[in-house]
């Protein structure tokens, strides 16, 4: 009987305890900050993207200036790199290649593998760096990545440094059509 009550007393004893510790710590004050949707989907560097989501717009809308509708008091977008050349990239590459990561911030245009001409053991990547705020020759660097297909492996190849610069002048050349046309 003693025991019993010599264990009772202790649960008892603890119970009183804990709820002391746990009382005295309802005096701590603590803030607990709403977090908005967006600060989980968004990291801090991505402060356009989250602008447009905001917003409502399409990226690809407000650097091209294909959404007239909009409010016009939003605020401007504006990209780091040359808008013409941005844009003769997009084009000349999306017209033939699916695109897999596009990044005006760091004006980085990486399409996805892409076999040519029903080569099926072929396949090519193209990276795309545009990398001035002003219009100029050297503002765009092409970096073309070809694979060949060996025994089910992928093996990587040379590329013809002229398929590099023709690609180059390809962009350069649309992106002086865009500013004489712009003007």
């Amino acid at each position: 009987m003693i025991s019993f009550l010599r264990f009772h007393l202790a649960k008892v004893s603890l119970i009183l305890i804990s709820t002391l510790i746990l009382s005295s710590c309802s005096s701590i004050k603590t803030e607990t900050k709403r977090t908005d949707i967006n600060d989980v989907i968004f990291m801090p560097h991505q402060k356009i993207e989250r602008e447009l989501a905001e917003k409502g717009g399409s990226f690809l809308g407000d650097i091209f200036g294909n959404n007239k509708g909009r409010n016009s008091n939003s605020k401007e977008i504006q990209i780091s790199v040359n808008p013409h050349l941005w844009k003769a990239s997009l084009e000349v590459l999306s017209s033939t290649m699916p695109l897999a990561s596009v990044d005006s911030n760091s004006g980085i245009i990486i399409t996805d593998w892409y076999s040519l001409k029903k080569k099926n053991n072929e396949r090519v990547k193209i990276t795309v760096l545009v990398n001035s705020i002003d219009l100029r020759a050297d503002g765009v660097k092409v970096s073309i990545f070809k694979q060949i297909k060996n025994a089910n492996t992928w093996n990587d190849a040379k590329v013809n440094p002229n398929i590099v610069a023709n690609l180059e002048r390809k962009i350069i050349r649309q992106a002086g059509l865009l500013a004489n046309a712009s003007n």
